[in-house]
């Protein structure tokens, strides 16, 4: 009798707790309110010894601070946890505090716990905490430019919380994830190029918002048509969509976005003043906050080229130094941002602009001077260059021939082929003896060629990937204008890592350069060997050589030998004149 008494009291006291969540959520825009609810619940869940409750407490503690009080809290609700060694708890408070870390740009951490709290929970069958976990997990694969897969991630959350909504527990809260996995996917799209799409994603979105009586969210999908007119150029409806959404938001959020777009679109349509007065915004945030993501790297690039027009050399100086500051940080912690920095302020120029803004500054006094050494460097430079310039384009255009040669003679020497050999890639998934043995692992060159480069792969797996790259060229497939990563990735029978990891390590290059420098290999052949493809045009040689259009030739061909193929063209030219006079010299 006794025990019915208390799952009854156990019973209460838990509806009691989600009386006090659902009023605080109620309190979502009043800040004082919610935070004297708040420590009740907290005292509540301590007086009655109720771990479970008191995580949950402590994760609402959290979630309405600000740092570094938001990660006390964190920690306090994981450090309860782990007293309890419960796993599911564990689970909630190893989540929450990944959120909190991917909340303030700790995203190597964020990770670390989201991959824990995912392993607990799926150990567990907590299918809440699961896809949350899945869902922070595509928020880093965002923020790694990895947009397909987050996609994936995200399509997957959006189809368990929808259909979970309706469910009513302690701790959990289905709806609100279903609206930030839409979000998500709806903002992903628009990185993704896909705006298109979203039109439908997002008067759906609304619809469901205003039957659930969940208005509150309405403002973050307006705002979402406000970003993906700006990227249709429809800079008008851009504006008034994001002027509506911050007039809607009713909360303590700063909601830089908006601010950002604004900026975005005065600049577009040539208010640059404007546009400036928003892009200050997101400088004072940062300053505020110390952090600041990615996506509006460009309001420091449109700060400085606003400061470098209006010569204000002391502005311009001091947001060149932010920017270094903000690329130095993305370098530091995330490799995906080396070649998504290649934009007009990149590392090295800004090292350059520094420079030559501080001697300008140093120098301001003295005019003259300045316009002295400036004319003076100009006429030095065009100088040298017009002396040099034929001599270090020849030199060019000598090392292509050299190294044309040397493709040659290396790709037609017969390779060594076993007979009756079945491809790598066709083999049993299984290494057998006979297999280690024919690799010869225990020779320390062939382990240092297929361990220590890449780390963690089957080196028969990277020997089969490599033959097929060898035959692959042989048989000039990188040809085919519509080749692609995904369609050599399924011709081969592996999977994009895998290839993308090979090529890099063993062909020095990502995928698309290495196809590239294969095709502009292949018309420098032909060009040297046949003079007939000298009086083709650059857009014939392009297609012949697998290019989809002439400025992606002749941009890869200037990348890749530092001279024009005009330029080579017409060398190939003088020296094929040459070489007929030569051999054919007239009488007297």
């Amino acid at each position: 009798m006794s025990f019915n008494i208390n799952a009854q009291e156990n019973s209460k006291k838990k509806l009691d707790y989600q009386e006090i969540e659902t009023k605080i959520d109620s309190f979502h825009n009043d800040q004082k309110k919610a935070w004297t609810l708040i420590q009740h619940y907290i005292k509540t869940a301590k007086d009655a010894g109720n771990n479970e409750a008191l995580v949950y407490a402590y994760r609402y503690a959290s979630n309405f601070s600000v740092y570094p009080q938001n990660l006390d809290y964190a920690n306090l609700a994981l450090n309860t946890a782990k007293n309890s060694k419960d796993e599911r708890l564990l689970a909630t408070a190893y989540f929450n505090r990944g959120a909190i870390y991917i909340q303030e740009a700790f995203y190597q951490k964020s990770l670390d716990d989201v991959l824990i709290s995912n392993k607990y929970a799926s150990t567990v069958n907590d299918q809440y905490v699961v896809y949350k976990s899945i869902y922070l997990i595509a928020q880093n694969k965002i923020y790694l430019g990895l947009y397909e897969d987050a996609a994936k991630e995200l399509l997957i959350c959006i189809d368990f919380f929808k259909n979970h909504a309706t469910d009513s527990k302690l701790g959990q809260d289905y709806q609100t994830y279903y609206i930030y996995s839409m979000l998500s996917y709806i903002d992903n799209n628009t990185k993704m190029g896909k705006s298109s799409e979203n039109k439908k994603l997002i008067d759906e979105s609304i619809k469901y918002l205003k039957s659930n009586d969940l208005k509150q969210y309405i403002p973050y999908f307006i705002s979402s048509q406000g970003t993906d007119a700006y990227y249709q150029r429809d800079y008008k409806t851009s504006i008034v969509k994001l002027t509506q959404a911050l007039e809607m938001y009713n909360d303590q959020y700063p909601h830089i976005t908006e601010i950002y777009y604004l900026g975005l679109n005065n600049w577009k349509i040539g208010k640059r003043s404007i546009a400036v007065k928003f892009m200050e915004v997101i400088d004072n945030q940062y300053n505020t906050s110390n952090k600041l993501d990615p996506q509006f790297r460009s309001a420091y690039e449109i700060l400085i080229k606003y400061n470098d027009s209006i010569k204000n050399r002391d502005k311009q100086l001091e947001y060149i130094d932010k920017l270094m500051i903000l690329d130095k940080s993305y370098e530091k912690n995330f490799k995906y941002l080396y070649p998504k920095i290649n934009k007009e302020y990149d590392t090295k120029k800004l090292i350059s602009e520094k420079t030559k803004v501080e001697n300008l500054l140093i120098l301001r006094s003295n005019i003259f001077i300045i316009i002295l050494i400036i004319s003076s460097g100009i006429i030095l430079f065009f100088s040298i260059r017009y002396y040099k310039i034929k001599k270090l384009y020849k030199q060019r255009f000598e090392n292509i021939i050299i190294n044309s040669e040397v493709e040659h003679k290396k790709h037609h020497n017969p390779r060594e082929v076993q007979e009756n050999t079945q491809p790598e890639a066709l083999k049993p998934a299984s290494i057998s003896d006979k297999d280690v043995k024919e690799l010869n692992l225990d020779s320390p060159e062939n382990q240092d060629e297929y361990y220590s480069k890449i780390q963690g792969l089957n080196p028969l797996v990277i020997k089969s990937i490599l033959t097929q790259l060898d035959a692959f060229e042989d048989e000039e497939r990188y040809l085919d204008s519509q080749l692609t990563q995904k369609s050599l990735v399924e011709e081969l029978g592996t999977n994009s890592t895998y290839l993308s990891k090979i090529i890099n390590t063993y062909k020095g290059s990502n995928f698309n350069v290495y196809i590239n420098n294969l095709r502009l290999n292949y018309i420098i052949d032909l060009l040297r060997t046949d003079a007939t493809y000298l009086q083709y045009d650059v857009k014939e040689l392009a297609n012949i050589c697998g290019f989809s259009n002439s400025e992606s030739f002749s941009d890869n061909f200037y990348r890749k030998f530092e001279i024009k193929p005009s330029y080579f063209i017409k060398m190939m030219k003088e020296k094929s004149r040459n070489s007929s006079q030569s051999h054919n010299p007239t009488s007297d």
